[in-house]
């Protein structure tokens, strides 16, 4: 293959392997874009306003509105799944709760004013199946070293008959255990850095936390 045929094909691929990127390919055997990272049965995420019980001062007020598009964003822009409105239609639900918002000053100048500091933010985030209930963000439970797994039954199927109800459901629901996620932004008013740019940097961080925490386990 010359030069020339190489970088025509190499033109004829790249868009392809663009859009492929979204949903995911495979190449020489290998799952590769967002469908190797993320569960595809899962397609459609609901992202209500995330609450905020943090002390709230003015340049801060109004954060949760910030974050929540920042990871609405981010889940488009990353993975395979789809941002919807609809609770009754969406797979899954995106549940995030803001608790604390602080400045910390790291280092000031001789007059006293502020040279260095940081905006942190913790967020807890629970992200639920509501299809059946499941928490995914729940730590996946591993059995203890030494003791075998759980026996299956030896009884026989029982023969479908569509005249008889389905029998209830009698799984217990999950309890969530939120995931607590912490970011900061630096702040450098010498820089020409302010309190909002700090937040943007916080907001874009925790957003890519959130979504890399969506990614299906190994």
């Amino acid at each position: 293959m010359t030069r020339r045929q190489f970088l025509k094909c190499a033109a004829a691929i790249a868009p392809l392997a663009a859009v492929g990127c979204k949903s995911g390919y495979k190449f020489l055997g290998y799952d590769v874009g967002a469908g190797a990272l993320y569960d595809p049965n899962v397609r459609t995420v609901y992202v209500p306003l995330f609450n905020n019980r943090s002390f709230q001062t003015t340049p801060y007020r109004g954060f949760e509105i910030d974050v929540t598009q920042a990871v609405i964003r981010e889940i488009g822009k990353t993975t395979s799944f789809r941002v919807t409105s609809d609770y009754e239609r969406a797979d899954t639900e995106l549940l995030g709760n803001i608790v604390m918002i602080q400045k910390q000053i790291l280092n000031r100048n001789q007059q006293n004013q502020v040279r260095e500091a940081e905006v942190i933010v913790s967020v807890d985030v629970v992200w639920r199946d509501l299809r059946d209930g499941t928490i995914l963000s729940n730590p996946k439970p591993r059995p203890a070293p030494g003791r075998p797994g759980p026996r299956l039954p030896d009884d026989q199927p029982v023969p479908f008959d569509p005249n008889l109800q389905p029998p209830p459901d009698l799984r217990e629901l999950e309890n969530p255990s939120p995931v607590r996620l912490v970011a900061s932004g630096r702040l450098l008013p010498e820089l020409g850095e302010s309190n909002a740019s700090a937040a943007q940097r916080v907001q874009n961080l925790l957003a890519v936390q959130i979504v890399s925490m969506m990614e299906r386990r190994w």
